[in-house]
């Protein structure tokens, strides 16, 4: 009888591991399928190409910069008037919150800013962005943008309004433009958004995790320091696990 069910478990798990194997083959397939049109067609004469001639204006000094990670273009993708671009070249300026295209890399070529409003979400080094529209919340904190998203589980996310503010540097009696990070975090959980920036109001959302949140916050001093984002990131992963075993 246990070799039996041993059987069947072992059968299930294969069953699962074909799904999940053809699951990613066709969203490969359809990736490959997009840039070879792409390519073919020219990225140029595809709709993403609808936008405002791009231009940076600040003057800055020793890398300071307004972008997300790096004023390099990276390889990423778009959803764009409801289309997806994969294995595009995009930069995040986060001073003005606008995602800029190049049909060709950096060169010479014009650099696009897409319009938000036709920009429903993008990838970019690796993380997931949405463009949230103010309208669903009343918190004023929350503007419309774009908003780095970790989703957790159907219904419960983590948002990073990521943003740069603009001051003037001045060096050997000359005026450069600098940009300080500065970033805000929410959580949308049970149909409703909340502000946490700060460990009082993550305690205010899970009261019944107050123990978790203090030893997290406790253990993980030196990522808080560090890359307040990823610890951001990591402690609403811990909530998430530690709430899953309570709803058990």
């Amino acid at each position: 009888m246990k070799n039996h069910k041993k059987k069947y478990i072992l059968i299930a798990i294969f069953g699962l591991f074909l799904n999940i194997s053809n699951l990613y083959s066709q969203n490969a397939k359809e990736q490959s399928i997009h840039n070879l049109f792409d390519n073919t067609v020219g990225i140029e004469n595809l709709g993403i190409s609808n936008g405002y001639a791009y231009k940076d204006p600040y003057n800055t000094i020793d890398g300071n910069n307004m972008y997300y990670i790096s004023n390099d273009f990276r390889k990423g993708s778009v959803t764009y008037e409801g289309q997806t671009y994969f294995d595009v070249n995009l930069k995040y300026g986060l001073y003005k919150d606008e995602l800029i295209f190049s049909p060709h890399g950096e060169s010479k070529y014009s650099s696009i800013s897409l319009i938000q409003d036709k920009t429903s979400a993008f990838t970019i080094n690796g993380r997931n962005f949405v463009n949230l529209n103010k309208k669903v919340s009343p918190l004023p904190e929350l503007t419309t943008g774009y908003y780095e998203v970790t989703a957790l589980r159907e219904g419960f996310n983590f948002y990073i309004k990521h943003f740069k503010k603009l001051e003037n540097k001045t060096v050997d009696n000359k005026v450069y433009s600098n940009f300080i990070e500065s970033n805000t975090y929410f959580i949308f959980y049970k149909n409703t958004y909340y502000t946490s920036n700060s460990k009082s109001e993550i305690l205010k959302i899970f009261p019944n995790q107050k123990k978790q949140i203090n030893d997290f916050y406790a253990m993980n001093r030196g990522i808080r320091k560090s890359d307040n984002d990823q610890f951001m990131i990591n402690l609403l992963k811990h909530i998430n696990a530690s709430l899953l075993l309570t709803e058990k």
